[in-house]
C-alpha cells in the first residue's frame, strides 16, 4: 500500500487514493481537511508528488520546482488551476484543480484515432488559446500530447502537466539548452535535435496534433523511439490532403504551416495561429498565401591541404635616366609649386578643424586615453553581484539602477540592460540596469453589476488580461457583469487572465404545452409551431365528439416540455355505430311429434324445439328403453 494514502500533508491536505503515476511523479486524489487553505475545507483536488526515489536526483528535482514555478504563473479558463505550491526537503508536492474527465487520447481511441474537421478546429482553438496564455508568461510546455489534455463533459479543455516545461529566462537557457525532452512522437525537430526550444516547438506539437485527428494517424512512427526522432528531423509526412481528402484546404494549409521543419517557416505566435483558425471558421473555403523559406542543406566543407604561397613582390621603379636634363626636370618642378603650395595650406586648414570640432565635442576622450571596451552581460545577477564585477569595480563601466516589476524574474535581479551586452563602448560608459522588484501582485475588483465595457477597463488599468464569457443570472442585467474569476479580493499577478462573466438574456429552452382538445388536427398544428413544439402521432377512437376534433393529448394541457417537443393526439371518429341483429334460426323437430326427453327414455320418437328457434335436437327409436330392456333380459 502506498504510504502516503490516508496521510494529511501540511495539515491541510488528506490524501484519498493514487489516480495516476508518472515518470517523475504521482497524481493523488485528496481533500481539503482543514480551514485556512487555498480552497474552501472539503475541495477535492489533486496532489501531485515527487517520488521519493528521485528526491535525490537534482535535475529532477530542478525540473520539478521548474514546473511549480511555472504553472503558479498561469491562470486560464483551459489550463488546470494551480492551488498551492509546496517544495520542501523532504516532500515537494503541487496542489492542483482535480479535473473529471477523460483524456484527448482516450477521447480519439474511442473514435478510432479520428475526428471531424469542426471538433479538430473546436479543440485546437481551445489549445492555441491556452499556449498563449503560456507563452506570454514566458511558459514553453515542451511536451505537448492528447495525454497531458484532459476533455471534461461540456466540450472544454484543460492543459495539464507542464513536467518539463521552462521559464524562458536566461539561466535556464544554458542548462536545458542541449537536452531533448517531451514525447518524441510530436516533439518538434529543434527539440529532436536537442537545440533551444522557444513557443514555435509547441507551434510544431499542435501541427502534430491537427495532423492525427484529421488523418487518423501519426505523421512519423517506427519501433525504436530514436529513429522516430530522426524522421522527425529529415522526412516529410505523406501529405494530409491525400490521407484526408475530406480535409479542407485551408485547414490543411494551417497544418503543414504548424508543422513546418524551419521554426522561421511557422505560426510565429499561437495568436497568430488562432487567427488563421478564426479565419477558417468565418470562410471554410479560404485559403492562405503562405511563402516559406527553403531549407539549405548542410554543405560538408573539405579543408584544403595547406600550400606554399609565391610571394609577389612589387615592381622595381625603372631607373632614372641619367642623361635627361636637369633644365627640364627643376622647370617642371616650378611649374607645379603654387598648386601643392595650395593643397597643402588646404589640407593643413581642414585638419586644424576637425581637431578643434573633436576637442570641442570630446574633449574628454581626447584628455584622457581611454580604451574600448566590450560591454559584459549583467542580465540575472544580484545588484551586488554587479557590484563586484570587473567592469564596474574597476569603473571601466558606470551604473545607472532602475527597478521595475517583472513576473519573470525574482526580485533583486536584473532583466534588462541598455546599452546590451557585447556592444563596444568607452571606458567609462555608463549603463543603464532594471532591477526586478519581483511578481506585481493585483487584487481582483468587485465588478457585480458592472457594465462590461466598464468592468473590462479596470480590469485592463490593472495590467491583467480579460477574457470575457457569458452566462445566464436573472438577477443581473443582461450586459452587466456577474461575477469573475479569480472572484473579487482574489490576489493575481499582473498579465494574468481574468474571466469575467457577463450576463445574457435568457433563453427559453422549455414551454408550457398547450391545450389541444376540441380543435382540428390542423389549428392544433398551427399553434404547437407557434409555441415551437411539433405535431406527433395521430389516432382515432370513437366518441361524442365531433368528427376529426381532438379528444385527448399526450403531453397533457400545462406539461413543461422541451423545444421541439412532438405532442402525440387522439382524434374523434364519431360515435360508434350500432351493432346490427342476427336474423333468426328456423327450428326443426321430429316427424311424429311424440314424446320429447320420456319419449326418447321409452321408446317412441321425440321432438324439441324452442319457440326462439336458436337450437333443435331430435332422437328416434330406443333410447334408454333398449338399455333397460337388454338389462332386464
Amino acid at each position: 500500500m502506498d504510504n502516503l494514502i490516508g496521510k494529511t500533508l501540511d495539515g491541510l491536505y488528506t490524501i484519498q487514493e493514487l489516480i495516476g503515476a508518472g515518470g517523475m511523479a504521482n497524481v493523488y486524489k485528496a481533500v481539503v481537511s482543514a480551514p485556512g487553505g487555498p480552497v474552501p475545507e472539503g475541495t477535492v483536488v489533486a496532489v501531485k508528488v515527487l517520488r521519493q526515489e528521485l528526491m535525490h536526483d537534482a535535475d529532477l528535482v530542478r525540473r520539478f520546482k521548474n514546473e511549480s514555478k511555472a504553472i503558479s504563473l498561469l491562470n486560464h479558463p483551459n489550463i488546470v488551476k494551480v492551488y498551492d505550491v509546496s517544495v520542501g526537503e523532504n516532500l515537494q508536492y503541487i496542489v492542483m484543480e482535480c479535473v473529471e474527465g477523460m483524456t484527448l487520447r482516450e477521447y480519439l481511441n474511442e473514435r478510432g484515432g479520428k475526428i471531424t474537421s469542426r471538433e479538430t478546429v473546436h479543440f485546437i482553438a481551445q489549445i492555441l488559446r491556452a499556449l498563449d496564455h503560456a507563452h506570454r508568461n514566458g511558459v514553453v510546455h515542451r511536451d505537448i500530447k492528447p495525454q497531458n489534455i484532459m476533455l471534461l463533459d461540456n466540450g472544454q479543455l484543460r492543459m495539464m502537466d507542464f513536467g518539463i516545461a521552462r521559464i524562458s529566462r536566461a539561466e535556464n537557457q544554458i542548462q536545458n539548452g542541449k537536452k531533448t525532452m517531451g514525447s518524441v512522437h510530436y516533439i518538434s525537430p529543434e527539440q529532436a535535435k536537442g537545440e533551444e526550444t522557444d513557443p514555435k516547438s509547441d507551434i510544431y506539437s499542435v501541427g502534430v496534433m491537427m495532423y492525427e485527428m484529421l488523418s487518423g494517424r501519426l505523421p512519423f512512427d517506427a519501433d525504436d523511439m530514436v529513429e522516430v526522432a530522426r524522421k522527425q528531423i529529415r522526412d516529410t509526412p505523406k501529405p494530409l490532403a491525400e490521407l484526408a481528402p475530406e480535409v479542407p484546404p485551408g485547414l490543411v494549409q494551417i497544418t503543414e504551416r504548424a508543422m513546418a521543419k524551419l521554426p522561421v517557416n511557422r505560426y510565429s505566435s499561437a495568436a497568430e495561429m488562432l487567427e488563421a483558425l478564426d479565419a477558417y471558421v468565418q470562410d471554410p473555403s479560404v485559403t492562405f498565401q503562405y511563402q516559406y523559406v527553403k531549407e539549405e542543406p548542410e554543405k560538408v566543407v573539405n579543408e584544403p591541404m595547406p600550400q606554399k604561397r609565391s610571394i609577389r613582390r612589387p615592381p622595381e621603379k625603372p631607373a632614372v635616366n641619367p642623361a635627361r636634363p636637369k633644365a627640364k626636370a627643376k622647370k617642371k618642378k616650378r611649374s607645379g609649386f603654387m598648386p601643392v603650395l595650395l593643397g597643402i595650406t588646404t589640407a593643413f586648414a581642414l585638419a586644424c578643424a576637425a581637431l578643434c570640432w573633436t576637442i570641442l565635442n570630446d574633449s574628454s576622450n581626447i584628455m584622457t586615453d581611454r580604451d574600448d571596451i566590450v560591454l559584459g552581460d549583467f542580465s540575472g545577477m544580484t545588484q551586488d553581484e554587479v557590484n563586484a564585477s570587473e567592469q564596474v569595480a574597476s569603473g571601466q563601466v558606470v551604473v545607472n539602477w532602475e527597478e521595475e516589476y517583472n513576473n519573470d524574474y525574482a526580485a533583486g535581479y536584473v532583466y534588462k540592460q541598455s546599452p546590451v551586452a557585447g556592444r563596444t563602448v568607452r571606458e567609462g560608459q555608463s549603463v543603464t540596469l532594471t532591477v526586478s522588484l519581483g511578481i506585481h501582485y493585483v487584487t481582483v475588483p468587485d465588478l457585480t453589476n458592472y457594465v462590461q465595457a466598464d468592468g473590462e477597463q479596470q480590469l485592463k488599468d490593472l495590467g491583467v488580461s480579460v477574457l470575457v464569457t457569458q452566462a445566464v443570472d436573472e438577477s443581473v442585467a443582461p450586459g452587466s457583469i456577474i461575477r469573475t474569476d479569480p472572484a473579487a479580493g482574489s490576489q493575481v499577478a499582473a498579465g494574468t487572465t481574468v474571466v469575467i462573466y457577463v450576463s445574457r438574456p435568457q433563453v427559453a429552452t422549455t414551454t408550457k404545452v398547450p391545450s389541444l382538445i376540441g380543435m382540428s388536427v390542423e389549428d392544433a398544428r398551427t399553434l404547437l409551431v407557434q409555441r415551437k413544439l411539433g405535431l406527433g402521432s395521430q389516432t382515432e377512437q370513437y366518441s361524442d365528439q365531433p368528427v376529426g376534433s381532438i379528444i385527448s393529448q399526450n403531453p397533457g394541457e400545462g406539461a413543461s416540455a422541451k423545444l421541439n417537443t412532438r405532442v402525440s393526439v387522439v382524434v374523434s371518429a364519431g360515435p360508434e355505430p350500432a351493432p346490427e341483429p342476427e336474423a333468426p334460426s328456423e327450428s326443426t323437430g321430429s316427424s311424429d311429434g311424440s314424446g320429447g326427453w320420456l319419449g326418447g327414455l321409452f321408446g317412441g320418437s321425440s321432438s324439441s324445439s324452442e319457440s326462439t328457434g336458436a337450437s333443435s335436437s331430435s332422437s328416434t327409436g330406443g333410447g334408454l328403453s333398449d338399455w333397460w330392456t337388454s338389462l332386464l333380459g
